[in-house]
């Protein structure tokens, strides 16, 4: 069947041959001469064997503008550098569907080059939201605003032993910026194929608890009174601990200890304005495929034991535990409504199981469906975000509590963060185990689930142990910390 946002179809082997990207400069400078204004241009062609992170890595001297994103599991990267195009809607009630309007119309507008059969064609748009548009921002988010789609300039991606590479650009009737993509793919071909080598982590650091542990405690106490009373189901509250460097951190070489230490997780990275926000979130939001939905539910936590028979029994005690197995049974029926409103076939198996990653070990339930004509990514993330896992029940009264009495900006942390590409597939995450970091700063985030049961003292423990994913990236331990 032929793409009808593909304008034109070559499959030559190299960017390095110009025609092909005149050709498509060409049909887009008539199309933007019709349409009255710029139309993407968007060329992509298979390469030899790449590691995206190294183009991440590489790239810090080039832009601001980079993304990682990694499933190691499933053996799939891709990297951006630069912005071909970026949109940030005004509002934060509608960011959603503006979102998907303002990305459906220039997919639709745009003249795509590429080969049918590679597994990601065209261009691809990084995608990030805040958490929670009603509360002000800080000056620690200033780069990270309400909703950011970005194409990048130059696009790399690999799945399995495949290797991609997309030039994209914005073409009006008397100008093109797809040449700069073209000059910086050439720039980075030889640097893009050469191993990375990261630097090791800086070891003299300081420590700033931004909210001391017996406040954050006294705040969950609070939220539990109220739990009790009966005005909230449950309400989950974040904590944040900033690492001061003698050193700048080493990015790219934090999202390689991540994706070798926790494959079962989605590594990702947002650079902006020379501070990227990154992490190894072991949770999905939603994936999109061909119509098919995948999903998941995780909320319930416990570590992980220091042997294989602790281990076990730590898993056997969470799949006992009545707090932990009501919060979870939460976050599954939420996930199951919010996808009925857009989907059939809705299914879940009916007991959890134990996603185990380095560090913790949670109660996990794999959700999927089918996707009804007419609604997109965008409808999903919108109706699914915030999850009970990340905000609580019922939703807008936790987000309201959260709101008054967690003393944080969350930013992006705990919300929607992933790609969506030009045929509407794409994934996010939920931005957890993660953190900001600037050049000699970083600041970390952490949450868990409160319940009428929840205990302070255990709960101050849990985010500790959620910490130490990032904790030991950076260099740090779960000691520094107290």
């Amino acid at each position: 069947m032929t793409n009808p946002l593909i304008g034109i179809r070559v499959t030559t082997a190299t960017l390095r041959e110009v025609p092909r990207m005149d050709a498509a400069a060409d049909v887009a400078r008539q199309r933007a001469l019709e349409l009255g204004r710029p139309v993407l241009v968007s060329v992509t062609t298979r390469v030899g064997l790449r590691d995206p992170l190294a183009l991440f890595a590489r790239g810090a001297g080039v832009t601001h503008n980079r993304f990682f994103w990694s499933t190691p599991a499933t053996d799939f990267e891709l990297t951006g550098l630069g912005a071909a195009w970026s949109f940030t809607p005004t509002s934060g009630a509608d960011r959603f569907a503006v979102s998907a309007a303002a990305w459906k119309q220039l997919v639709s507008e745009a003249v795509i080059d590429a080969d049918p059969d590679l597994p990601v064609q065209g261009p691809v748009a990084v995608a990030g939201f805040r958490f929670d548009p009603d509360h002000p921002p800080s000056d620690l988010w200033r780069d990270y605003p309400m909703a950011l789609l970005m194409v990048p300039r130059l696009l790399i991606v690999r799945h399995g032993d495949v290797t991609t590479l997309t030039v994209n650009g914005m073409v009006d009737a008397h100008s093109s910026t797809l040449a700069l993509g073209a000059a910086a793919a050439r720039r980075l071909q030889a640097l893009i194929g050469l191993p990375l080598r990261p630097r090791r982590p800086p070891l003299d650091l300081q420590v700033d608890v931004s909210l001391d542990p017996e406040t954050w405690k006294t705040i969950v106490a609070d939220a539990v009174s109220e739990l009790r009373a009966g005005t909230l189901e449950k309400v989950v509250l974040a904590r944040a601990v900033r690492l001061r460097s003698t050193e700048p951190f080493d990015t790219a070489a934090t999202l390689h200890g991540l994706r070798r230490d926790y494959p079962h997780t989605f590594v990702f990275a947002v650079a902006r304005g020379g501070r990227t926000f990154l992490g190894a979130s072991p949770e999905r939001l939603v994936a999109l495929r061909n119509g098919a939905v995948a999903a998941s539910a995780l909320a319930g936590t416990a570590p992980r034991g220091k042997t294989p028979d602790e281990d076990a029994a730590l898993a056997a005690a969470l799949l006992q535990s009545a707090k932990d197995r009501a919060e979870h049974a939460f976050v599954v029926q939420m996930i199951r409504s919010a996808l009925a409103e857009y989907c059939d076939a809705v299914q879940a198996p009916s007991t959890p199981e134990i996603m185990r990653v380095r560090n913790v070990q949670h109660l996990f339930t794999p959700i999927t469906a089918c996707i009804r004509a007419g609604y997109d990514i965008f409808d999903l993330v919108g109706r699914l975000h915030p999850t009970p896992a990340v905000g609580g029940k019922p939703g807008p009264a936790a987000l309201a509590w959260i709101r008054d009495h967690e003393r944080l900006d969350r930013g992006w942390y705990a919300a929607p963060v992933g790609w969506v590409d030009a045929l509407g597939d794409g994934e996010f995450a939920v931005a957890l185990r993660s953190a900001l970091i600037g050049r000699c700063e970083a600041t970390l985030f952490a949450g868990c689930g409160i319940v009428a049961a929840s205990d302070p003292e255990r709960e101050l423990t849990e985010t500790r142990i959620k910490l130490r994913a990032m904790l030991e990236a950076l260099g740090a331990s779960e000691e520094m910390i107290g």
